[in-house]
C-alpha cells in the first residue's frame, strides 16, 4: 500500500498546496498516488478544510500512550477502543463463556476499557481487567465510573514479573493483543489458565509472526512497533495451551476481517475531523499512527504477519 498521505506531505515541504486530510487519508487507504496542487488548487483546498497542523514533525522518544495517540486512537477505533473491533465485536468474542450477571470475566489488555464496559452492560457480568499501561488503565476507570459500571469493572495494572491470580476463578478469560508485549509468555499463560475454571474457555486474539523467524517486512513492522514487543509464531502458544489441558477448539488465521475493520476505521476518521485544525499533539500522533499501520498493512498483506483468534476449554477433569 502506497503511503500517499506522508508521500503529499513530502512533496508539499517546499510550502506547496496540500490536499485536504480527508482526501489524503483516502488515497493512503486505497493506495494510490494524489497529483500535486497548484497554487489555484491550494486555496479551493484550504477552503475545503485543510488543516495547517496535519504535517507536524514526528518526535523522537514519544511515550508509547502519549496524550494524542490516546486521543487519536479512540478517534480511529472508538470510544474506549485502542484497536480495531469495538464493543459488539468484544461481546461476540466473549459468547463461548455463557456468562451471567453472577460471573466473572478475566480481561488482559482491556486498553482504554471499552471492552470490558460493553461486557459488564450487554451480559451484566463481572470484569477483572488488566493491562501494562498506567494511561490507559486510568482511562478504563474513568470510562467504568462515567457509565455507571464500576462497581462491575476493575481494571488494574500489571508487571507481568509480579502477576499473580486466584486459581480456578474466573468463568472466562479474553485476551486482546497482549501476549506480543510479554517477554515470558509461558509463565504469563501458566498464570491465565491456572485461574480459570474446569470447563470454562480462553479467547485470545493476537498479532502473530507466520514463521518461526520473522520475514523482512515483519521485522520492520515490528521494529517499529511503539512498546517493546516479543513476537512468536502462534506454534507455541497452541503448543502451551495444550500443555495446561486445555482443548483447542478454534485455531483461526483472521486477518482478512481484522484489516477489513481498520480499513473501514481509517476511513471513517477522515469523515470525522475534515475540516478540523488538528493540535500539534493529535497531529504528530496522526503521522506516527498512519506510519504504523503502513508497515503493519505491508506485512499483513505479505502474509508474513497475520491476526489470529485461538479459543480453548479447559477440561472439566482438572484435580
Amino acid at each position: 500500500m502506497a503511503l500517499a498521505l506522508l508521500k503529499s506531505d513530502d512533496k508539499d515541504a517546499d510550502g506547496g498546496a496540500k490536499h485536504p486530510l480527508k482526501a489524503r487519508l483516502r488515497a493512503w487507504w486505497e493506495g494510490y498516488e494524489l497529483r500535486p496542487l497548484s497554487a489555484e488548487d491550494g486555496q479551493e483546498a484550504g477552503a475545503d478544510g485543510a488543516d495547517a497542523g496535519d504535517d507536524a514533525a514526528v518526535e523522537e522518544n514519544v511515550p508509547e500512550w502519549s496524550e494524542g495517540r490516546q486521543k487519536l486512537v479512540q478517534l480511529i477505533w472508538g470510544e474506549g477502543f485502542a484497536a480495531p473491533g469495538g464493543p459488539e465485536h468484544v461481546v461476540d468474542l466473549a459468547q463461548p463463556f455463557g456468562l451471567t450477571a453472577e460471573n466473572t470475566m478475566l480481561e488482559i489488555g482491556s486498553g482504554p476499557g471499552g471492552g470490558a464496559c460493553a461486557v459488564a452492560d450487554k451480559i451484566g457480568s463481572y470484569v477483572d481487567g488488566f493491562d501494562l499501561s498506567e494511561d490507559l488503565v486510568k482511562q478504563a476507570l474513568e470510562a467504568s465510573m462515567i457509565q455507571g459500571l464500576d462497581t462491575k469493572v476493575q481494571v488494574k495494572r500489571f508487571k507481568p514479573e509480579t502477576f499473580e491470580l486466584k486459581q480456578g476463578f474466573y468463568d472466562g478469560c479474553l485476551m486482546r493483543e497482549a501476549l506480543i508485549a510479554i517477554e515470558d509468555k509461558d509463565a504469563m499463560l501458566e498464570i491465565v489458565l491456572n485461574a480459570i475454571k474446569p470447563g470454562k474457555p480462553i479467547v485470545i486474539t493476537e498479532m502473530f509472526t507466520t514463521s518461526a523467524e520473522p520475514g523482512p517486512l515483519a521485522a520492520a513492522s515490528l521494529d517499529g512497533e511503539f512498546g517493546d514487543v516479543y513476537p512468536t509464531d502462534a506454534a507455541p502458544i497452541v503448543a502451551k495451551i495444550e500443555e495446561m489441558d486445555f482443548e483447542i477448539r478454534v485455531n483461526a488465521d483472521e486477518t482478512e476481517e481484522y484489516t477489513a475493520k481498520a480499513r473501514t476505521a481509517w476511513s471513517g476518521l477522515a469523515e470525522r475531523i475534515a475540516g478540523e485544525e488538528l493540535d500539534e499533539g493529535l497531529s504528530a500522533a496522526l503521522l506516527r499512527e498512519t506510519k504504523l499501520w503502513d508497515r503493519r498493512n505491508e506485512a499483513y498483506a505479505a502474509g508474513e504477519l497475520e491476526m489470529r483468534r485461538i479459543v480453548a476449554f479447559r477440561n472439566t477433569s482438572v484435580s
